[in-house]
């Protein structure tokens, strides 16, 4: 079933070609939660962890298989910044240490917190090419962050070696259609991103700001097509006021006056791949997604909880393994959608 007109998307997307999977992801998601997420840090009742939109399909109440996940390598792409502040929050290191519990294989590629996508795409493909070949019946799941969607989505556009090392593509919260707040970013942000010296990220000159934004992001995906052969997934967030972290609720405010359907950094309609199975939103803003700030000690963890990522708490164990049980239950079964 294609994504229906109650779903907002930015037109640099077709609609005919997107698919709404929300309602098995769904199942998913709660037969996760059930097993096990209760037991987890950060837990949440299953109806609190995706936000129910509009014109959603009840589930077909198939059973969801809960076996290891051995067999599967999973590339986790970071995102805008990111690297500058592993050293207190690493993206999705809650998840992956779960997912590896789980038998999985886990690891980051590592990309200039402050680089352009162009740039970044050389150093993705690098990782991509010097993964060990898969073993037969391994499959490698990408799973990219914000602006690493963006960044992962150039390294598929440039370097057409990478495609047959990769069977699936999650964007999480992605960079695909550019951000509205590239053109209201404050002045301290600018700052940060060109000038703001942090020991664990290189400057770049502001290349990760112009790679974010709405005009560059939709020229490249209209210069673009989606390479076949791979298998896409979107998964957004939408948040509501309340539950927005302090840091955020200006961007947040800016942003609901476009569309109260954003997660304080992106409006959902952007976050949607072409060509993919839209998965739905996930009930919290941006950050909180896949960056655990609330999870780490240290002062700078502590001021980062208190006073600006206050609702940091998130169960993304539980949206990672709905996420990988997804993507293995799809390849076993099918083709790639749209290949």
């Amino acid at each position: 079933m294609s994504l229906p007109g109650s779903i907002p998307l930015n037109p640099a997307a077709c609609r005919a070609h997107v698919r709404d999977g929300r309602a098995r992801w769904r199942e998913i998601v709660y037969a996760v939660n059930a097993a096990h997420g209760q037991a987890l840090p950060d837990a949440r009742k299953a109806d609190r962890i995706l936000k129910r939109l509009s014109d959603e399909d009840p589930g077909a109440g198939r059973g969801v298989d809960l076996s290891p996940l051995t067999g599967v390598r999973v590339v986790i792409v970071p995102g805008f910044l990111s690297e500058c502040f592993a050293f207190v929050a690493d993206v999705l290191s809650d998840a992956s240490q779960h997912l590896e519990g789980l038998g999985a294989e886990c690891c980051v590629a590592r990309v200039d917190g402050r680089g352009g996508s162009a740039h970044n795409a050389g150093q993705l493909r690098d990782h991509v090419l010097a993964l060990p070949e898969a073993k037969a019946g391994q499959l490698t799941i990408v799973i990219a962050m914000s602006k690493g969607t963006a960044d992962t989505l150039e390294m598929l556009a440039a370097y057409p070696e990478t495609h047959a090392r990769l069977d699936a593509f999650v964007s999480l919260v992605g960079c695909v259609c550019g951000s509205p707040l590239a053109d209201l970013v404050p002045d301290w942000l600018r700052w940060v991103e060109r000038v703001l010296p942090l020991p664990t990220c290189r400057h770049h000159g502001g290349a990760a700001q112009s790679s974010l934004h709405p005009k560059t992001r939709t020229q490249f995906l209209h210069a673009n097509p989606m390479p076949s052969g791979i298998s896409y997934y979107s998964l957004g967030a939408v948040v509501d006021r309340a539950g927005m972290s302090k840091g955020m609720l200006s961007c947040f405010d800016a942003l609901s006056r476009l569309s109260p359907l954003n997660d304080g950094q992106m409006l959902l309609a952007d976050q949607i791949l072409p060509n993919s199975v839209f998965l739905g939103a996930l009930d919290c803003d941006h950050i909180a997604t896949a960056m655990p700030f609330n999870r780490s000690g240290g002062v700078l963890a502590r001021f980062a909880k208190t006073r600006v990522l206050d609702q940091n708490a998130f169960p993304r164990e539980v949206m990672a393994e709905a996420l990988v049980r997804q993507v293995v239950e799809d390849l076993k079964t099918t083709s790639p959608p749209f290949d």
